[in-house]
């Protein structure tokens, strides 16, 4: 099996088993309406993963490169100063942002391609509504959007609940952690929009940056069956990456590494965990530069990773399918 159609194989697992979770938790967890309306969402979704699922292959047996996954991060603009902001470390200062227009055009062109999934990432995203609006009609493709929840009022609700985007909300763990990285309050706060989201039946997800300080209250038993009461539909864990010096004593230990990526660690767990970058040996390595994903900046470089801010091409002046083909993507994968 080749390293492609392994992770193809994951993702549509990943879609399969989130149907049947939501089919599982079914009246208790969100009642008839916020059962049948997440269902519908994923089946829809699974259906779609499986036509790009095609693309992509067809693509690869013409000798051209398309992942299943882009990452857009569409504003360096937030409003919150967290310690250790990744973004703000490395993407310091104004930028030109994209226009609406130009990100709107390449969503399309990706998906066209056989791209199943755009995460949309910032900064805080929610400071481009008309943006998200406008990305909510783009056709099958699923967009998680990773924000801090501050700005969610109710029309982002509305928004949210409607489908195609799916907030995913930004925590360090308990709330300590969080409050500690984000500000008092802030916990608080990002539970009662999942409160009100549960509540209008909608999918959403929640994402933590794991570090050596949270990863054993976060990977306990305790805290992920809080998440399942709380309705949330999957969790990102995020590896940290040191971007800062000074800040190397936050990576995982060898032994909570381990365990993260433990066979069957999350089995049963009655929640979807996408860890990353996950084990990626059984993929033959980093997945980036458009082997499982590919990052656009806001200025729409287009990047290996988000953690890697280095680039020779721009994806909206030439297109995707050109920049992923340039002499910079093509010696990294």
């Amino acid at each position: 099996m080749t390293t492609s159609s392994i992770f193809d194989t994951q993702i549509i697992g990943f879609f399969a088993g989130a149907l049947k979770r939501s089919l599982s938790a079914g009246f208790k967890d969100n009642g008839f309406k916020g059962m049948f309306q997440r269902a519908g969402v994923l089946l829809n979704s699974l259906r779609f993963q499986r036509v790009q699922t095609r693309k992509r292959e067809a693509a690869a047996a013409e000798g051209r490169t398309v992942p299943p996954i882009l990452i857009a991060s569409v504003t360096r603009r937030c409003n919150l100063n967290c310690r250790g902001c990744y973004s703000k470390a490395l993407r310091g200062g104004p930028s030109g942002e994209l226009p609406d227009a130009a990100f709107l055009r390449l969503f399309r062109e990706a998906s066209d391609m056989g791209v199943g999934t755009i995460l949309i990432a910032g900064g805080e995203p929610l400071m481009r509504p008309d943006l998200l609006r406008e990305a909510a009609a783009v056709p099958g493709v699923i967009m998680p959007v990773f924000t801090n929840g501050l700005l969610m009022d109710e029309g982002f609700m509305d928004l949210f609940t409607a489908g195609r985007l799916i907030p995913v909300f930004s925590l360090e763990g308990e709330a300590g952690f969080t409050a500690a990285r984000r500000g008092r309050g802030i916990h608080e706060t990002v539970l009662e929009k999942a409160a009100e989201l549960k509540r209008r039946g909608a999918l959403f997800g929640l994402s933590v940056t794991l570090t050596s300080q949270n990863a054993d209250s976060v990977l306990s038993d305790r805290f992920l069956k809080n998440l399942r009461s709380l309705g949330a539909a999957v969790l990102f864990l995020v590896e940290y990456v040191p971007v800062s010096p000074g800040t190397e004593h936050l990576v995982l230990t060898g032994e909570q590494k381990a365990e993260l990526n433990r066979p069957g660690r999350f089995d049963g767990c009655g929640i979807n965990v996408v860890c990353l970058p996950g084990d990626e040996e059984q993929y033959g390595g980093c997945l980036a530069a458009g082997r499982g994903f590919i990052h656009v900046a806001d200025d729409g470089r287009l990047e290996a990773c988000p953690f890697a801010p280095y680039s020779d091409s721009n994806a909206a002046s030439a297109g995707l399918a050109a920049a992923l083909e340039s002499p910079l993507m093509q010696a990294i994968r």
